[in-house]
């Protein structure tokens, strides 16, 4: 299990001298006509992880209520009620300043906007998250590995999803290692398989698994909150294994700690609120 002196490690130290943009500058691709919160909730991971600027692409939909929401945010916007081809362009040029880009929270799986992620993954060398249904992109690119870093975050129906495999939460821990960490090596991509014990597989067959958390994780939201916060340590300088381990802790102790105050009837936007705290014990 990780322990708290290994992840000390893992979270860099903020050079004094630095300057606006130089802790992280991440993207986030998401919402729909469904779904408006979950972009949200993601970026407001980022943003309390300590990236220095967070910038939201979300359809016209999306729009004023994602602008309203912080003035910290930055908010583009694209034609349609979801992500389309319209929106290639100003993704592509906005990755190019980008340290980090997560896409899923919220954006569903329709035929289109699977096939623009697949479409600008395929362009984009910088660190990638996929949540959600944007992994179901895995199943339609032309080649893997890609060439820049990928990570997933699936929990474990989505990951029984994707590998066509029966993988259930109540299988055994050692089962799952042996299934995740194959997959990882041959895919050359980072999992963060979500569940009560998280197992966090890298590309190169590193392992680690995280027993933080509690059952009041399973509030809508949650995860989009995790996939928002690992982009954000990616963006701070935190290898993509490490910042999939080093979330998984902050927001399960995140859970724990307002497991204590509240009990279950917590939610995703006070998981994202209390990341700020975990963070700051982490970097004593």
């Amino acid at each position: 299990m990780l322990k708290i002196l290994d992840l000390k490690k893992k979270i860099p130290k903020r050079n004094p001298f630095s300057y606006k943009g130089k802790n992280g500058r991440v993207l986030i691709i998401g919402g729909s006509i469904e779904y408006h919160g979950a972009a949200i909730l993601s970026a407001w991971g980022a943003l309390n992880s300590g990236a220095d600027l967070v910038t939201m692409i979300v359809p016209e939909c999306n729009f004023e209520v994602s602008r309203n929401f912080s003035p910290d945010l930055i908010v583009r916007k694209y034609p349609g009620e979801f992500l389309n081809t319209r929106a290639q362009e100003m993704i592509l040029s906005l990755a190019k300043k980008a340290d980090c880009i997560v896409f899923g929270p919220g954006l569903g799986d329709r035929e289109e906007t699977l096939k623009t992620i697949k479409f600008i993954v395929e362009k984009i060398n910088i660190p990638t998250v996929l949540d959600t249904s944007a992994i179901q992109v895995l199943e339609i690119l032309d080649k893997m590995p890609l060439k820049q870093q990928l990570i997933i975050t699936p929990h474990h129906s989505e990951f029984e999803k994707l590998t066509g495999k029966s993988f259930k939460i109540t299988d055994p821990n050692d089962h799952k290692v042996r299934v995740i960490r194959t997959i990882a090596n041959d895919l050359k991509i980072n999992i963060l398989l979500k569940g009560p014990i998280d197992i966090i597989a890298g590309d190169d067959g590193q392992i680690e698994e995280n027993d933080t958390g509690n059952a009041g994780m399973t509030c809508g939201g949650s995860g989009d909150v995790l996939s928002g916060l690992i982009g954000g340590l990616i963006g701070q300088g935190v290898s993509p294994f490490d910042a999939c381990a080093s979330g998984a802790y902050i927001l399960g102790t995140a859970g724990d700690k307002l497991f204590k105050e509240k009990g279950y009837a917590y939610r995703a936007s006070d998981l994202a609120m209390e990341i700020p705290f975990i963070v700051k014990d982490l970097i004593k």
